[in-house]
């Protein structure tokens, strides 16, 4: 509450914090969480952050040039200092959803620095520890009685893939308010707090890395180790309407099979199980030397699934879907990715 007689500067720091208050108690009306603690964090924070860690690690899908943010990046995985970070979560022009993938961008830059954190000996070093703190100190306003530094040591002793960054849903991104004067983002609560519980109850039965799994995190090879020429091009095409990422097609230059099977570096690879899930249920074999990330199918002369022409789910080379993650009501924004902190290779994002 302003009183009579107070400055213009205790005016606007007793405005600020009665915003904060009003959000928090929003955030929680709204998702029916608790708010344990808050932490503000300017634009400035993710460029002092970024250098105090020595960079961060994004992808994007497409190259952006956009002078208004200076996002001036090439498409694919690139490494960000503290300036360009903080030009890469300023652009929301150019965007195919303005703001709400500015969000995401904002997200990517916090997940890639929290597995910086997470999975490095980063903490290990008194040195970077002082240029982190410094950053946060300058950039980043707390809740009263919370220790940021020790909750980044606490959060170094977490699994990457238990670091979750999401969005709630919405109905509308560009709507504007009753009196035409605003530009709101109009939600059903009802339908937030749904999710947010189910998102919540995920996470407690260890499903983190389910949920945040898109099928553009994997990159799947196909070879063909049968007589059927254009077979691997066409289960390739099959993947990539499912929005996996495509990597080699071609012939099998390995050892001949008699089966055909899904091979990753673990069996219980989300990727690998994915795939085979959308071949028609081909085994998983565990294979050391594909990287995390990547799967390889082979075809045998026993594949009867999707792109074979035998499964009956069309010709041996299917038409190419539109963008699987697109909504299916043209009115409502599609979905934002989850993003977590538990991989070396950053989701690409738009």
């Amino acid at each position: 509450m302003v009183k009579a007689g107070d400055s213009a500067e205790d005016a606007a720091a007793r405005g600020t914090e009665a915003g904060r208050d009003a959000l928090i108690k929003t955030v929680a009306d709204l998702t029916g969480v608790t708010v344990d603690h808050y932490a503000e964090i300017g634009l400035l924070g993710f460029a002092l952050i970024t250098d105090a860690l020595g960079g961060v690690q994004v992808c994007l899908k497409e190259p952006v040039f956009e002078p208004l943010s200076g996002a001036d990046f090439p498409a694919g995985q690139q490494k960000l200092n503290g300036p360009q970070a903080l030009s890469f979560v300023r652009q929301r022009h150019d965007l195919p959803r303005g703001d709400l993938d500015r969000v995401v961008r904002q997200q990517a830059v916090m997940a890639s620095l929290a597995h910086s954190i997470i999975s490095s000996k980063t903490l290990s070093s008194p040195t970077t520890v002082k240029r982190l703190e410094a950053a946060v100190q300058r950039s980043v306003v707390i809740s009263s009685g919370w220790d940021v530094m020790d909750f980044v040591q606490q959060l170094s002793k977490l699994a990457g893939g238990k670091v979750a960054f999401a969005t709630i849903p919405v109905l509308d991104g560009a709507g504007w308010s009753d009196d035409g004067m605003q530009s709101v983002v109009r939600v059903d609560p009802h339908q937030v707090q749904d999710w947010v519980a189910g998102l919540l109850d995920d996470q407690a039965h260890g499903k983190t890395e389910q949920i945040a799994y898109t099928p553009a995190k994997t990159t799947a090879s196909v070879v063909n180790d049968t007589d059927i020429n254009g077979l691997a091009a066409a289960v390739s095409d099959v993947l990539s309407s499912k929005g996996f990422t495509i990597g080699t097609v071609g012939n099998n230059e390995g050892g001949h099979v008699k089966s055909s099977q899904v091979r990753a570096a673990k069996t219980d690879d989300l990727g690998a199980q994915q795939v085979s899930k959308e071949l028609g249920g081909l085994p998983v074999v565990a294979d050391p030397s594909l990287p995390p990330g990547s799967v390889r199918v082979v075809l045998a002369n026993d594949y009867t699934g999707p792109g074979s022409g035998l499964s009956g789910g069309g010709s041996v080379t299917p038409a190419r879907a539109s963008d699987p993650g697109a909504p299916a009501d043209a009115g409502v924004p599609a979905s934002s990715p989850i993003l977590t902190a538990g991989s070396d290779k950053p989701e690409c994002i738009n």
